[in-house]
């Protein structure tokens, strides 16, 4: 694997916290039960990848450092703010009481990986990082803002729909500060026999999904959302509770969008046109994930039926449908 790959990869990981739940500690240790359900956040970025020798055969293998996010009521807390701050022997490899830790930290990595390539995973280093009560409510009033937005955002859609399902038109729905140096500008397409291409200024036909059809766009250069709705001529207003679950869906997905060009993430220039080729990309599956999780609980629904339902919607082959619900849940699962 090349460095260019290898920082593609560090890109997409970078921010991603996964977590691990558990007793981190060596079986019969008398902290063991003070350890009991006991979450740890952590991320990782590859080091190198180094071919080494796994159950007979030559695999490439991930060298990677994690940083762990240590809460200060933990054993490890505790550790990290006192006089034995360093949890690893002199070598800085080998974890004096936590191997459980350094080993499902790697089934993690490992799990994670599988969304982007083939390779095994070696824990090289683990930096302890202490997380203070103020600095852990960051995230969670963050991810509460984010909820909010979609919240009003959807609000003002849904009324903006009620009022008129059938004409033509065009609305800013407003401006919305989530985190840019400038706030974002939301817009309402209702009933454009067109969608906007992701990549390029032209525009594209769209066949209409009965009884409805939403789309969405972030369009980076112009800090801008756009969201397309197009209904059908015979619809009424009984099929606003699945709308309104579709509108979660697109909206999340486009916030995610912007979370990631808040966090450095390099789109690709190139438009993917082949289903396979555009669902599968990375950004996309983040985006899609995190969009359909909303959607699931606001309708008390697996994520798994949303997932399908999207795709058989737009009458997908059930071969393709399997495999993105397989990648899709596999992502779902590493990062939940």
């Amino acid at each position: 694997m090349d460095n260019s790959t290898i920082e593609q990869i560090n890109r997409i990981f970078k921010t991603k916290k996964l977590t691990w739940c558990g007793n981190f500690l060596t079986v019969g240790d008398p902290d063991q039960e003070l350890e009991k359900g006991v979450c740890y956040d952590f991320t990782f970025q590859i080091n190198k990848v180094k071919p080494m020798i796994s159950i007979g055969e030559w695999t490439d293998f991930a060298i990677v450092d994690v940083t762990l996010y240590v809460k200060e009521d933990t054993i490890l807390g505790r550790l990290v703010s006192g006089e034995y701050s360093q949890i690893f022997s002199a070598d800085n490899n080998k974890l004096i009481r936590f191997y459980p830790l350094k080993n499902n930290i790697v089934k993690k990595i490992r799990e994670a990986l599988k969304l982007v390539s083939n390779l095994d995973v070696v824990v090289e280093s683990i930096k302890p990082i202490l997380v203070t009560k103020n600095k852990n409510t960051e995230p969670i009033m963050e991810q509460r803002t984010n909820r909010n937005k979609v919240r009003e955002i959807v609000r003002n859609i849904s009324f903006d729909l009620k009022n008129d399902l059938h004409s033509t038109r065009m609305k800013h729905l407003g401006l919305y500060d989530v985190g840019f140096d400038e706030p974002i500008d939301v817009e309402l397409y209702v009933n454009y026999p067109v969608v906007f291409d992701k990549r390029k200024k032209n525009k594209k036909n769209q066949e209409l999904l009965k009884p409805y059809n939403v789309e969405g766009h972030w369009d980076e250069e112009l800090y801008a959302i756009r969201i397309i709705v197009n209904i059908d001529s015979q619809a009424d207003l009984s099929m606003m509770y699945d709308l309104i679950g579709e509108l979660n869906d697109v909206v999340t997905h486009e916030l995610e969008h912007v979370n990631q060009s808040k966090g450095g993430y390099e789109f690709p220039e190139k438009e993917y046109k082949q289903d396979k080729r555009y669902y599968l990309q990375q950004h996309e599956i983040e985006a899609q994930v995190v969009g359909f999780k909303r959607k699931a609980k606001l309708q008390k629904r697996p994520i798994e039926e949303v997932i399908r339902e999207y795709f058989e919607r737009r009458k997908t082959r059930k071969d393709l449908i399997n495999l993105f619900v397989e990648r899709l849940m596999g992502h779902y699962k590493a990062f939940n």
